[in-house]
């Protein structure tokens, strides 16, 4: 009996202690990938940073969308995360390096690409899921579209993610597509079929890791840009397609031997439309890329290949003339604002980085009834100078991912009508349902010829895009002697001295600050401007330089021929006072600007309505950023004797001289009750002790009576007491936008 028990519980115990051992294998599995993964996470990072992943879309069905997540690269996955705190982050997919066949630039904005992708760099990373060297062969292929923030971070992360992968020795994809598959064509290449062979060649990664000159800057880990029937970018038989988008193959009766063998270099395994592996013998006896005799006989590089947008004329020795148009090989790019490029006929020189644009990524901009950004104001602005019937601009629409038709009609009147541009379920753009385009530029192209349901038909567009200032007047030229200026009529005057127009080596507008010597800390001044130069928006006045060899100090900057915000709106008042609208845009230009600054960790000190500038078309930008800090009297008085300030500083400068972009915040909302106002002076004739009394105890101004309840409650919104309440110029930018659409529509 005794043994009977003994041997029943001796069964008991040894499942329990089955089960258990199991459980706590199980659990000590678990644990141990857990901290694999950290182990994996902590010590084996090579790169991390937030990128925006566009959904991939493996499932037919599902919504395509852009979400920012942590990425961490490892040498042995791509990872990325929800959140940023690191142990409450979720990780949200994995990509193993093994299974990587390429890292390319892509194209997934623009013209033809996605029309809700987000602002920035986007780059694609192609692999396969399984990483078994037996199923290559039929494994399919699927595509991770990134965008990064900047240029350098675009390239920095390509860079690492190929030299993880080449570390691996894994097989590399031969060609691929820049754009994105519409579900009807590729953007790219308008192939009609997913599977098309990919329309550019695929960069060599050896090379561009392992040769400083190509390893080094953006430029070079660009790929260059290569045409689908460009028989140079093929070997001893051409990849075309054919009606069906397969692959098709045929000798050319000449083909210089060395650009077969330079083009097959740029990867050892190739990969058909559909993912399978190619052959990597090549026809005619050539050698697999990769062994000595291919290396030797190499001497191919990857460039990138940027477009003029707009003339520019060197003057200054090392700078380099562009013309319109016009493609330029860059060399080097790894400062932002001035590149070192090569033109056709092998000159090589400096050129502004803004005045260009990457081949692979040039959309609408090409065309010059394409006007980007330009609100609806500024666009009515422009449509109605020339008082010309059909004339008419394209632009980005406030709704993002849209563009708006803007059209001057004179009947009944004259006046300026608005279309959105508008896409079907197959893609195709239209402004009538009855007449669709593949593209924007073809559906242009139709209403030249067809009213098709407009006002009129499409005529002629205003004039050349204006052109956009340069990061200084040449490369790395912020000292400017004063014998290269000629100083033509006064602009104005005050506190610090003269402002005259002037004229850089008798071809560049400028505006020349006189500063009258004690007004300001002139060295500390001439040190921050060198960084000054470097700040450049579209609405900030661009610092070109100063003369600091000589006194007094010149601060030379852009030339707005409108002269301050403040007499503009003065100036104008009969006109501008009931167009909401165009007053509301004014705020938003210096809201941009604004973020800029703010984004770069500049703070203003001393924005208002007198210190921002007006150009042609109602361009507003923000001027004398940072100026204020130089100020040695910072109670500075203008010409007529009122202090300045005060009226536009909060309680926590008033009290504390505490600076911060929250206090430009407050400062910001002060300009825009001086906007809805036409000029006037905020608190009217009180003087700086009641000022300061009245925003001690809360009492704010106003509202305008011009002035929508909406754009009043974002004034308040700036007039927080606390900084901490007071909302970001990025916020207060999307906020008005949004206001801004409101009213419109």
């Amino acid at each position: 009996m005794n043994r009977s028990t003994h041997g029943g519980g001796s069964i008991k115990s040894s499942s329990s202690s089955n089960s258990t051992m199991t459980t706590t294998m199980r659990l000590s599995k678990s644990f141990q990938s857990k901290m694999d993964k950290m182990s994996e996470r902590l010590y084996d990072v090579v790169k991390s940073g937030f990128m925006i992943k566009r959904a991939q879309n493996k499932k037919r069905f599902t919504p395509v969308n852009y979400k920012q997540r942590w990425f961490e690269l490892t040498k042995r996955t791509l990872s990325y995360f929800d959140v940023e705190n690191v142990e409450r982050r979720r990780e949200r997919g994995r990509i193993p390096v093994k299974g990587v066949r390429l890292v390319e630039i892509a194209t997934v904005n623009g013209e033809g690409g996605d029309p809700f992708a987000p602002d920035g760099y986007p780059f694609q990373v192609g692999y396969c899921e399984s990483t078994d060297d037996q199923s290559q062969r039929t494994v399919p292929q699927y595509t991770l579209y990134l965008v990064a923030n900047s240029e350098k971070e675009r390239h920095d992360w390509i860079r690492a993610i190929r030299q993880v992968c080449e570390d691996t020795n894994t097989p590399k994809s031969y060609r691929f597509h820049p754009g994105l598959w519409s579900g009807k064509r590729w953007s790219c290449c308008k192939g009609i079929s997913r599977a098309t062979f990919g329309c550019q060649a695929a960069t060599h990664w050896r090379e561009t890791n392992n040769n400083p000159s190509t390893g080094s800057s953006p430029a070079q880990i660009s790929q260059r840009s290569i045409s689908p029937n460009n028989s140079t970018s093929t070997s001893q038989f051409s990849l075309h397609h054919n009606s069906s988008g397969s692959i098709g193959s045929s000798t050319p009766t000449s083909l210089h031997p060395q650009s077969s063998v330079s083009t097959f270099k740029q990867s050892p395994n190739l990969l058909n439309g559909n993912g399978s592996l190619l052959d990597n013998t090549m026809p005619g006896g050539i050698p697999t890329p990769g062994t000595p005799n291919s290396k030797a006989k190499d001497n191919s590089h990857f460039v990138k290949i940027v477009v003029a947008l707009y003339p520019f004329k060197a003057i200054e020795g090392g700078d380099l003339s562009l013309e319109k148009n016009a493609e330029y090989e860059v060399i080097d790019d790894s400062q932002e604002h001035w590149w070192k490029v090569k033109d056709a006929m092998g000159n090589v020189g400096y050129i502004p980085s803004n005045y260009v644009k990457p081949k692979a990524l040039l959309g609408l901009e090409r065309y010059e009834w394409y006007v980007g950004d330009m609100s609806r104001q500024r666009a009515e602005s422009l449509l109605k100078q020339g008082d010309k019937e059909g004339c008419f601009v394209v632009r980005k629409s406030s709704t993002k991912g849209l563009y708006t038709l803007s059209l001057h009609t004179k009947v009944p009147q004259s006046h300026v009508k608005h279309y959105h541009i508008k896409q079907n379920a197959r893609g195709e753009y239209y402004l009538s349902e009855k007449h669709c385009c593949e593209t924007i530029p073809d559906l242009i192209n139709y209403h030249r010829h067809n009213s098709g349901g407009l006002a009129c038909r499409l005529k002629s567009s205003p004039c050349d895009r204006p052109v956009p200032p340069t990061a200084g007047l040449s490369h790395d030229k912020w000292e400017i002697h004063p014998m290269e200026l000629m100083l033509m009529e006064e602009l104005g005057s005050g506190q610090f001295g003269v402002v005259r127009r002037g004229k850089w080596r008798g071809s560049i507008d400028t505006a020349v600050k006189m500063m009258k010597e004690g007004t300001m800390s002139e060295d500390d001044f001439i040190e921050e401007a060198k960084v000054m130069t470097k700040l450049q928006h579209p609405n900030l006045v661009q610092l070109y330089g100063v003369c600091s060899k000589h006194r007094p100090i010149y601060i030379v900057t852009e030339y707005m021929k409108h002269g301050s915000l403040l007499n503009y709106l003065r100036r104008h008042e009969t006109t501008l006072i009931g167009n909401m609208g165009l007053l509301l845009d004014m705020c938003i230009q210096v809201s941009k600007g604004m973020a800029y600054l703010e984004r770069h960790n500049y703070i203003h000190r001393d924005l208002a309505a007198r210190n921002c500038l007006v150009g042609s078309e109602n361009v507003v930008k923000v001027a004398d950023f940072g100026l204020a800090r130089y100020v040695l009297d910072d109670q500075y008085t203008s010409s007529g004797g009122t202090k300045f300030p005060i009226k536009w500083a909060p309680p926590e400068v008033l009290n504390y001289t505490r600076f911060s972009s929250k206090s430009d915040v407050w400062a910001y909302g002060v300009l825009m009750w001086e906007v809805f106002t036409c000029g006037k002076m905020p608190y009217g004739r009180l003087k700086n002790t009641e000022v300061v009394e009245r925003v001690q105890r809360g009492i704010i101004l106003e509202k305008p009576k011009s002035c929508a309840k909406e754009i009043y409650d974002v004034m308040k919104k700036c007039w927080s007491h606390g900084p901490e309440e007071r909302p970001s110029f990025r916020v207060l930018k999307e906020q008005l936008a949004l206001v801004a659409q409101t009213l419109t529509d």
